[in-house]
C-alpha cells in the first residue's frame, strides 16, 4: 500500500461506509508534492504537498507519515520544506492557521 492509500485508509478509519466515499482529487492545486525517504531501506515513509489557494496564499496538504516513523521528526521537516518552498517561491501565507504549531505539539 502506498502513502497515499495509508493515509485515505487511516483517515476513514472508524466513518460510517457512506462517509468513506471519497472525491476524486486530481492533484492539479498540488504546488509540490514531497516523499520522505528511510534511510536504511530506501522506502518512503512520509509525505506532504502544498496546495495553492490563490496568489501569495496555500495550504499543507497530505502531511503523512507512516505509523512506525511518527515522532522522528519527518512530518516537521516536510512542513519546513514545503514552507520554504513556498517562501522562494513568493507565497506569504502557508496554512492552515496553526498547522505549524501542532505539527510541533504532536512531534510528528
Amino acid at each position: 500500500m502506498g502513502l497515499r492509500e495509508a493515509l485515505r485508509a487511516e483517515t476513514d478509519r472508524g466513518r460510517a461506509p457512506a462517509a468513506l466515499t471519497m472525491t476524486d482529487d486530481d492533484g492539479s492545486g498540488i504546488a509540490v508534492f514531497l516523499i520522505a525517504y528511510e534511510l536504511a531501506t530506501g522506502q518512503p515513509v512520509g509525505c506532504g504537498g502544498l496546495r495553492l489557494l490563490d496568489p501569495g496564499r496555500a495550504d499543507l496538504d497530505y502531511i503523512y507519515v507512516l505509523p512506525y516513523a511518527r515522532w522522528s521528526g519527518i512530518s516537521r521537516a516536510i512542513t519546513e520544506e514545503l514552507t520554504s518552498w513556498a517562501r522562494v517561491h513568493g507565497i506569504a501565507t502557508v496554512g492552515p492557521d496553526g498547522a505549524l504549531a501542532e505539527l510541533d505539539a504532536l512531534r510528528l
